[in-house]
């Protein structure tokens, strides 16, 4: 046997044994368009209602429809907590979904060193069951999320920068904990007048221990609507 020969041997038997560890990879561009209403009830309570649209294959096809609804309290200029409900509808296809619906809450830790601001987040999420069927959100097990963020505030421009992480990890009853994903974000946020905010921003989301995983590439915008009690 040449050199050749026995190259292409080398090559072939290094191919059987590798190729069947190798993930596929998909690979996909999504949109994520967003408004929102941020009410304070009292002092320091605050409701949120958001409503999200989601497009996949190439913002071809409509995903998900995330609907949230969510409590939050400040303890003070440091400590917020928060309890969240979800309602989505996710499609399968053009023509057939599901409503599932699930519950989180929250507790946030900001501090604010100069012009900055930097925040982290720990959500305890439940799994998103669909509605009407025999099971609760709490069975199975439930999904814990970190989150860091900094942003600057830049003087006399109503224009914010910001980037954050997060990092999605699966406690599954029974089993142990696993990643199953992490969100980058980078983006920048237009406040008019302390009651208006625009947003837009560019995202990578990537899929940890799946059998196929997913890497989404994504760009949000949206409007949320700032309104404080009267004094």
């Amino acid at each position: 046997m040449n050199t050749h020969s026995r190259r292409i041997t080398q090559l072939t038997l290094l191919l059987t044994l590798f190729l069947p560890c190798l993930k596929a990879q998909q690979r996909d561009f999504q949109v994520w368009p967003s408004v929102g209403l941020n009410l304070e009830i009292v002092k320091n309570l605050e409701l949120e209602i958001e409503e999200e649209v989601r497009f996949r294959e190439n913002a071809t096809l409509i995903d998900r429809q995330v609907n949230d609804l969510s409590l939050n309290y400040r303890f003070n200029r440091y400590f917020k907590a928060g309890l969240n409900y979800r309602l989505e509808a996710q499609w399968v296809n053009a023509d057939d979904y599901n409503w599932r619906n699930g519950f989180s809450g929250d507790l946030s830790l900001r501090m604010q060193p100069a012009r900055f601001t930097l925040a982290y987040r720990l959500r305890l999420q439940s799994l998103k069951v669909e509605r009407f069927r025999n099971e609760t959100a709490f069975s199975g097990g439930y999904r814990h999320r970190h989150k860091i963020e900094a942003e600057y505030d830049i003087q006399g421009v109503p224009l914010v920068p910001f980037a954050s992480g997060e990092l999605f990890i699966e406690q599954k009853t029974g089993a142990g904990a696993e990643t199953s994903a992490l969100r980058l974000w980078i983006g920048l946020e237009y406040r008019y007048r302390k009651l208006h905010r625009f947003n837009i921003r560019y995202g990578i989301d990537r899929e940890y221990n799946q059998t196929d995983p997913l890497t989404a590439y994504l760009l949000a915008f949206g409007y949320s609507l700032h309104l404080k009690r009267a004094k």
